[in-house]
């Protein structure tokens, strides 16, 4: 969810004394267990009663110390009234900060984060629903690899659903998976743990993405460019309606290819790889490939991996996202692959292709024109990414 404002407006800045207030935190004085603090930065455009499932279900479902900073964006009286009674509530350590207009998504949340004061600040949707233990298990995945910096939680959002589950009854399925973490290209902002020293590193989201669309995007970029990891939290659960506020304001697809447009010009596109894997050779060529399709994946593309039954055990592969297998028989390996990307010239197109066999290069360069796909061969990773560079900036 993201939300906006016309060009021009404005919206009213805190006072020192706001600023003041707002970084005496009671949970400070109450809870000698501070290490793990958060504050919970939530942006809220009316949507009531949206609003009430999503502070109620973390009221209900976290177990480590935090602030609730609410940055109500221009909410109607009904939403304001409810805000704003949240102050009163002595159990529970509140932040109100009010727009007079609505400020955006991106604005209102640096709002919240030039406020906050946690070591871990949780930039979050209010069309969300966060279940028994997700904030606790994604801040412990800080301590367990200290190169992450920005953490999200499993979700319908990432593909993971719940299906014929309740939401709480899924989520407790996923206990097993405590403490493991798969890297991600982005982190989503609807619900997204970012730890101190990243924002001291690397400041605020960038405001001009204004009413949402690819800010995350470009934050999960900043930090990964000096060496943080981005990752989804397996065991952690919290639910995620989606579109909700950009429902409301109209002109989504308008909105989102302007800020796609940003995002390109600003980092290249991201593009799909086929790695097409005939057969791995000695014990050495199968490291170089796995470091190669880590690699491809840590610059920020999609690598799908076409090669012949169970070649892919002896590949040493993170776990990402953006990495996908696609085995076949290898009688008719070489047909099955042309095919298939030929089959995604129009939809998913495959950008590149790069293999490890000079048969099978040579017979991709004859189709070339037609697959639509830069053909290259397996030299070494610093030929690939300076191949893959040039062909990702050339989408500008």
């Amino acid at each position: 969810m993201s939300i906006g404002f016309p060009k021009g407006e404005k919206f009213n800045a805190l006072s020192p004394r706001e600023i003041l207030w707002a970084k005496i935190s009671s949970a400070d004085i109450l809870n000698n267990n501070t290490k793990d603090r958060c504050d919970i930065v939530i942006p809220v455009w009316n949507q009531l009663e949206l609003t009430k499932v999503c502070l109620d279900s973390i009221k209900a479902n976290t177990r480590v110390p935090y602030r609730l900073i609410l940055i109500d964006n221009g909410s109607e009286d009904s939403a304001r009234s409810y805000l704003e009674s949240l102050r009163q509530d002595p159990d529970q350590d509140t932040v109100v900060i009010r727009n007079e207009e609505n400020a955006g998504f991106v604005k209102a949340v640096n709002q919240g984060m030039r406020v906050s004061d946690a070591p871990y600040v949780c930039v979050m949707n209010n069309d969300t629903t966060a279940t028994d233990g997700w904030l606790q298990e994604m801040i412990d995945l800080f301590r367990i690899d200290p190169g992450i910096g920005i953490v999200n939680p499993s979700s319908n959002t990432f593909g993971q659903s719940s299906g014929k589950l309740d939401t709480e009854t899924y989520a407790r399925t996923l206990r097993a998976l405590k403490g493991k973490y798969q890297e991600l290209f982005t982190a989503r902002a609807f619900a997204m743990v970012v730890k101190r020293e990243v924002i001291e590193r690397i400041g605020y989201m960038d405001e001009s993405f204004g009413m949402g669309y690819f800010d995350d995007t470009d934050y999960s970029k900043r930090a990964q460019g000096i060496g943080y990891k981005t990752v989804r939290a397996k065991a952690a659960y919290v639910y995620h309606k989606g579109s909700q506020s950009f429902s409301a304001v109209g002109e989504t697809a308008a909105i989102f290819r302007d800020n796609e447009n940003r995002f390109i010009s600003k980092w290249g596109k991201r593009l799909r790889v086929a790695y097409v894997l005939p057969s791995a050779g000695t014990q050495e060529d199968t490291a170089r490939i796995s470091h190669n399709i880590n690699r491809i994946v840590k610059i920020g593309h999609e690598t799908w991996i076409f090669t012949v039954s169970r070649l892919n055990e002896n590949l040493k592969l993170i776990d990402h996202e953006g990495i996908r297998f696609f085995l076949y028989p290898r009688p008719l390996f070489m047909l099955i692959v042309l095919y298939k990307i030929w089959k995604r010239r129009r939809k998913k197109k495959i950008d590149a292709i790069l293999t490890n066999n000079r048969g099978m290069h040579d017979i991709f360069r004859k189709f070339e024109t037609t697959l639509g796909s830069d053909i290259f061969m397996d030299n070494g990773f610093p030929i690939i990414e300076k191949h893959l560079n040039n062909l990702s900036h050339a989408a500008r």
